[in-house]
């Protein structure tokens, strides 16, 4: 004899939510009310099957082969790597939506390179170790008027960079484990806060064992910390834009980066006869904060002037990260795409404790669709005047149809201090993206 099955609870729950329906007539409004909601369940379903399959989805490929010649090393760096990239974010549905990204970075043969990884000291570092991992995963909520809130792995990019950006570089991006938020309802300023609570370095964690101890305390690759970041700019009309900002680091680990900094920026550009004439200026002071067993006590301005003639920019800058000579006593920018900064060859990663003194000249501009540019650095201690030497930079881009581009680049340190050597470096790159 076949035992009879009892309903499941989500079966009853089912024929719970019909019976009133069979048994009401025509237009009766329990009847009404079932198929308005089970309309509705329905339409929510469609829409949030919209939002997770009709998203955008990316792959980036960037090959490049990069060269250094040290004079602090016996040897040269020869690194030829591969950058992959497969990211996926969904459509909006009920003000959410997620992002998912992946990277990969492989040597594409030999590593005769210190990767930071591979113990190979005796060669010079080139910061693209062999790895995999999560870039960025992130929830992103936009219900609130003007207002955007996202939670987890992600990028951030704060205006120029000098402070906060994702050194886009390297091959390893830097993102951070962190809650942000961005507002515009508050008349003409742009808000943003982050908090941070681990900051995912070009490095990896293995590099904690190889890199050297001039590049930025790398007592580990992840570095953890409560951190916060503020940043509002707002329009001066059609003058000038303002920008202020107060970063508070707070590491767990590597002490001697946590600082408190506050600073404001106007920037703007202006008509003089022919030229359009961009320029800039920037002031911020730093001290020392959580467990950093340094006193800091350190400013930092900007100044630049950026003439434009026709197709052709020239930009003047001067800048200065104070240092009074003292262990630690020096203006640090652990969180910036550093790269961009204080010329190619990275040999500023670090402020020195005399601090740096940088006055540069650059001219780009393109010629039939190929972007020039030539940057001359000549860098000086700011406690006590030191010469640390010059660097030129060059570099040459072409975009080739809308998903491929080329690369060559080239930076020449000629050392004037014993505490820097000589350095010539290159990179030749194809970066391609569907």
């Amino acid at each position: 004899m076949k035992t009879r099955k009892t309903r499941t609870p989500a079966l009853a729950m089912f024929l719970g939510l019909l019976a009133p329906v069979a048994v009401a007539g025509p237009g009766d409004p329990e009847e009404e009310a079932v198929l308005e909601l089970l309309q509705a369940d329905s339409t929510g379903y469609a829409a949030f099957r919209e939002a997770l399959t009709g998203g955008h989805a990316w792959v980036k490929l960037r090959y490049r082969f990069e060269t250094v010649d040290d004079d602090a090393f016996s040897k040269d760096a020869n690194a030829s790597t591969l950058r992959t990239v497969l990211g996926y974010e969904t459509g909006v549905y009920a003000g959410f939506a997620a992002l998912l990204e992946f990277e990969d970075v492989a040597p594409v043969g030999g590593e005769d390179y210190n990767s930071t990884v591979n113990g190979k000291t005796s060669h010079p570092v080139v910061a693209d170790p062999d790895g995999g991992e999560v870039n960025q995963a992130y929830l992103r909520y936009t219900g609130f008027e003007d207002t955007a809130i996202a939670a987890g792995r992600q990028r951030i990019l704060l205006g120029n960079q000098r402070f906060v950006g994702p050194v886009a570089w390297r091959q390893n991006e830097q993102t951070f484990d962190a809650i942000t938020t961005t507002s515009d309802r508050f008349g003409e300023w742009n808000l943003f806060y982050a908090y941070i609570s681990n900051v995912n370095r070009v490095f990896g964690d293995d590099s904690k064992k190889h890199l050297p101890s001039g590049l930025l305390n790398p007592v580990a690759g992840d570095q953890r910390m409560n951190s916060h970041l503020f940043n509002a700019q707002r329009q001066l009309g059609s003058f000038a834009e303002l920008l202020t900002y107060a970063y508070l680091l707070d590491y767990d680990s590597a002490d001697t980066n946590s600082t408190n900094t506050f600073g404001a920026s106007l920037s703007g550009a202006f008509e003089l006869g022919r030229i359009d004439l961009a320029w800039a200026g920037e002031f911020a002071t730093q001290s020392d904060s959580g467990d950093n067993p340094n006193d800091v006590d350190a400013n930092y301005y900007r100044g630049e002037l950026g003439p434009k003639f026709g197709p052709v920019d020239f930009k003047v800058m001067y800048e200065v990260l104070e240092g009074s000579g003292d262990t630690g006593d020096r203006f640090t920018t652990p969180l910036a795409t550093l790269h961009k900064w204080n010329g190619w060859a990275d040999k500023f990663l670090n402020t020195p404790d005399d601090g740096l003194e940088d006055l540069s000249v650059s001219i780009g501009g393109s010629v039939r669709g190929t972007k020039l540019l030539a940057v001359w650095h000549d860098f000086q201690a700011n406690d006590g005047g030191n010469d640390y030497g010059t660097e030129l930079d060059l570099s040459v881009t072409r975009k080739v149809g809308d998903d491929l581009t080329i690369g060559l680049k080239y930076a020449d340190f000629d050392s004037d201090d014993s505490a820097f050597s000589d350095t010539k470096k290159g990179w030749v790159w194809l970066s391609y993206s569907f």
